[in-house]
Protein backbone atom coordinates (compact mmCIF):
# COMPACT_ATOMS: atom_id res chain seq x y z
CA UNK A 1 0.00 0.00 0.00
CA UNK A 2 2.82 2.39 0.88
CA UNK A 3 4.53 1.70 -2.43
CA UNK A 4 1.27 2.35 -4.27
CA UNK A 5 0.74 5.70 -2.52
CA UNK A 6 4.36 6.65 -3.15
CA UNK A 7 3.92 5.88 -6.86
CA UNK A 8 0.80 8.07 -7.02
CA UNK A 9 2.64 10.91 -5.27
CA UNK A 10 5.58 10.69 -7.68
CA UNK A 11 3.17 10.72 -10.64
CA UNK A 12 1.36 13.81 -9.34
CA UNK A 13 4.64 15.61 -8.77
CA UNK A 14 5.78 14.71 -12.26
CA UNK A 15 2.56 16.05 -13.78
CA UNK A 16 2.84 19.25 -11.74
CA UNK A 17 6.42 19.72 -12.86
CA UNK A 18 5.41 19.26 -16.50
CA UNK A 19 2.75 21.94 -16.20
CA UNK A 20 5.09 24.32 -14.39
CA UNK A 21 7.72 24.04 -17.12
CA UNK A 22 5.41 24.26 -20.14
CA UNK A 23 6.53 27.83 -20.88
CA UNK A 24 10.28 28.08 -21.36
CA UNK A 25 12.35 31.07 -22.38
CA UNK A 26 13.98 30.43 -25.75
CA UNK A 27 11.32 27.95 -26.86
CA UNK A 28 8.07 28.43 -28.78
CA UNK A 29 4.97 29.17 -26.76
CA UNK A 30 2.84 25.99 -26.68
CA UNK A 31 -0.12 26.37 -29.04
CA UNK A 32 -3.63 26.70 -27.64
CA UNK A 33 -7.10 27.18 -29.09
CA UNK A 34 -9.83 29.01 -27.20
CA UNK A 35 -13.34 28.54 -28.56
CA UNK A 36 -15.46 29.19 -25.45
CA UNK A 37 -16.04 32.95 -25.97
CA UNK A 38 -12.49 33.54 -27.26
CA UNK A 39 -11.31 36.62 -29.17
CA UNK A 40 -13.28 39.82 -28.65
CA UNK A 41 -14.07 41.56 -31.94
CA UNK A 42 -14.99 45.25 -31.63
CA UNK A 43 -16.21 47.32 -34.56
CA UNK A 44 -13.87 50.24 -35.04
CA UNK A 45 -12.88 53.26 -37.11
CA UNK A 46 -9.38 54.53 -37.79
CA UNK A 47 -8.96 58.05 -36.43
CA UNK A 48 -5.63 59.85 -36.29
CA UNK A 49 -3.77 56.60 -37.07
CA UNK A 50 -5.45 54.71 -34.23
CA UNK A 51 -8.16 52.07 -33.96
CA UNK A 52 -11.12 53.64 -32.14
CA UNK A 53 -14.24 51.82 -30.96
CA UNK A 54 -17.35 52.52 -33.00
CA UNK A 55 -19.85 53.76 -30.44
CA UNK A 56 -23.15 51.92 -29.96
CA UNK A 57 -21.97 48.71 -31.63
CA UNK A 58 -21.79 45.26 -30.08
CA UNK A 59 -18.67 43.22 -29.42
CA UNK A 60 -18.74 39.75 -30.91
CA UNK A 61 -16.47 36.74 -30.26
CA UNK A 62 -14.74 34.10 -32.31
CA UNK A 63 -12.41 31.17 -31.82
CA UNK A 64 -8.84 32.25 -31.10
CA UNK A 65 -5.58 30.35 -31.48
CA UNK A 66 -2.24 31.43 -30.11
CA UNK A 67 -0.72 31.05 -33.59
CA UNK A 68 -2.26 34.48 -34.20
CA UNK A 69 0.43 35.87 -31.89
CA UNK A 70 3.15 34.96 -34.38
CA UNK A 71 4.42 37.51 -36.88
CA UNK A 72 5.07 40.38 -34.50
CA UNK A 73 6.63 41.16 -31.15
CA UNK A 74 4.09 41.05 -28.35
CA UNK A 75 3.17 40.72 -24.71
CA UNK A 76 0.71 38.11 -23.47
CA UNK A 77 -0.84 39.32 -20.23
CA UNK A 78 -2.72 36.47 -18.54
CA UNK A 79 -5.09 37.23 -15.68
CA UNK A 80 -7.35 35.27 -13.39
CA UNK A 81 -10.78 36.89 -13.24
CA UNK A 82 -10.43 37.71 -9.57
CA UNK A 83 -10.67 41.02 -7.75
CA UNK A 84 -7.28 42.70 -7.41
CA UNK A 85 -5.39 40.42 -9.82
CA UNK A 86 -5.31 43.15 -12.47
CA UNK A 87 -3.51 45.38 -9.96
CA UNK A 88 -0.60 42.95 -9.53
CA UNK A 89 1.17 44.05 -12.71
CA UNK A 90 -0.55 47.38 -13.33
CA UNK A 91 2.84 49.18 -13.08
CA UNK A 92 4.09 47.01 -15.97
CA UNK A 93 1.03 47.83 -18.11
CA UNK A 94 1.42 51.51 -17.25
CA UNK A 95 5.06 51.31 -18.38
CA UNK A 96 4.00 49.76 -21.70
CA UNK A 97 1.49 52.58 -22.23
CA UNK A 98 4.11 55.20 -21.35
CA UNK A 99 6.53 53.63 -23.85
CA UNK A 100 4.04 54.47 -26.65
CA UNK A 101 4.80 51.28 -28.56
CA UNK A 102 3.64 50.90 -32.21
CA UNK A 103 0.38 49.01 -31.61
CA UNK A 104 -2.43 51.31 -32.71
CA UNK A 105 -3.31 49.83 -36.12
CA UNK A 106 -4.45 46.29 -37.07
CA UNK A 107 -1.13 45.47 -38.75
CA UNK A 108 1.14 47.13 -36.18
CA UNK A 109 4.46 45.36 -35.43
CA UNK A 110 3.60 45.10 -31.72
CA UNK A 111 0.47 44.11 -29.79
CA UNK A 112 -0.51 43.46 -26.19
CA UNK A 113 -2.79 40.43 -25.85
CA UNK A 114 -4.73 40.13 -22.59
CA UNK A 115 -6.20 36.73 -21.79
CA UNK A 116 -8.78 36.75 -19.00
CA UNK A 117 -9.37 33.38 -17.36
CA UNK A 118 -13.04 33.65 -16.43
CA UNK A 119 -12.96 29.95 -15.52
CA UNK A 120 -11.01 31.11 -12.45
CA UNK A 121 -13.69 33.60 -11.34
CA UNK A 122 -15.55 33.23 -8.08
CA UNK A 123 -18.94 31.57 -8.46
CA UNK A 124 -21.45 33.94 -10.01
CA UNK A 125 -18.92 36.63 -10.99
CA UNK A 126 -17.77 35.42 -14.43
CA UNK A 127 -20.46 37.45 -16.19
CA UNK A 128 -19.47 40.60 -14.33
CA UNK A 129 -15.80 40.04 -15.16
CA UNK A 130 -16.66 39.47 -18.84
CA UNK A 131 -18.65 42.72 -18.92
CA UNK A 132 -15.75 44.69 -17.50
CA UNK A 133 -13.42 43.00 -19.96
CA UNK A 134 -15.57 44.17 -22.86
CA UNK A 135 -15.45 47.72 -21.49
CA UNK A 136 -11.65 47.51 -21.47
CA UNK A 137 -11.72 46.35 -25.11
CA UNK A 138 -13.87 49.34 -26.06
CA UNK A 139 -11.50 51.71 -24.29
CA UNK A 140 -8.35 50.11 -25.77
CA UNK A 141 -9.69 48.99 -29.13
CA UNK A 142 -6.26 48.48 -30.70
CA UNK A 143 -5.22 45.88 -28.10
CA UNK A 144 -6.15 42.20 -28.31
CA UNK A 145 -8.52 40.75 -25.71
CA UNK A 146 -9.34 37.05 -25.29
CA UNK A 147 -11.97 35.72 -22.87
CA UNK A 148 -10.96 32.20 -21.84
CA UNK A 149 -14.11 30.76 -20.25
CA UNK A 150 -12.70 27.25 -19.94
CA UNK A 151 -9.24 28.15 -18.62
CA UNK A 152 -7.47 26.61 -21.62
CA UNK A 153 -4.40 28.86 -21.38
CA UNK A 154 -4.00 28.39 -17.64
CA UNK A 155 -4.30 24.61 -17.87
CA UNK A 156 -2.20 24.08 -21.01
CA UNK A 157 0.56 26.48 -20.02
CA UNK A 158 0.52 25.33 -16.39
CA UNK A 159 -0.10 28.78 -14.94
CA UNK A 160 -1.04 29.39 -11.33
CA UNK A 161 -4.63 30.14 -10.45
CA UNK A 162 -5.59 33.46 -8.85
CA UNK A 163 -2.49 35.02 -10.40
CA UNK A 164 -1.11 37.31 -13.09
CA UNK A 165 1.49 36.26 -15.66
CA UNK A 166 3.54 38.16 -18.24
CA UNK A 167 4.97 36.54 -21.38
CA UNK A 168 7.03 38.46 -23.95
CA UNK A 169 7.18 36.90 -27.40
CA UNK A 170 9.47 37.42 -30.37
CA UNK A 171 7.86 37.61 -33.82
CA UNK A 172 8.48 33.90 -34.42
CA UNK A 173 6.49 32.91 -31.32
CA UNK A 174 9.50 32.15 -29.15
CA UNK A 175 9.40 33.18 -25.49
CA UNK A 176 11.76 36.06 -24.64
CA UNK A 177 10.59 36.53 -21.04
CA UNK A 178 8.15 34.86 -18.66
CA UNK A 179 7.15 35.51 -15.09
CA UNK A 180 4.17 34.74 -12.87
CA UNK A 181 3.43 37.19 -10.10
CA UNK A 182 4.48 40.79 -9.62
CA UNK A 183 7.33 42.20 -11.70
CA UNK A 184 9.85 44.33 -9.84
CA UNK A 185 10.71 47.83 -11.05
CA UNK A 186 13.97 46.49 -12.46
CA UNK A 187 12.15 43.68 -14.28
CA UNK A 188 9.65 46.17 -15.70
CA UNK A 189 12.42 48.39 -17.06
CA UNK A 190 14.31 45.43 -18.55
CA UNK A 191 11.14 44.04 -20.12
CA UNK A 192 10.19 47.33 -21.78
CA UNK A 193 13.78 47.80 -22.99
CA UNK A 194 13.74 44.26 -24.40
CA UNK A 195 10.57 44.98 -26.37
CA UNK A 196 11.96 48.26 -27.68
CA UNK A 197 15.19 46.56 -28.75
CA UNK A 198 13.27 43.85 -30.62
CA UNK A 199 11.27 46.55 -32.38
CA UNK A 200 14.38 48.53 -33.24
CA UNK A 201 13.30 51.49 -31.14
CA UNK A 202 16.17 53.66 -29.92
CA UNK A 203 15.70 55.60 -26.71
Amino acid sequence: MKNYLLSILILLLAVGTTFANSIKVGEKLPLIEISDKGLLIPEYDIKEEKMVYKVDTDISHKKWTSSELFGRVGVVYHLAARAGVDDINKPFIDALIAADLPEYLPDSPYKTTTILNTDDALWGTAGIASGRFEKSQKKTTYAIFVNDCSGVAQKTWGLKQKESAVIILDNDGSVLYFKEGKLTEEEINKSVNLIQTKLGITK
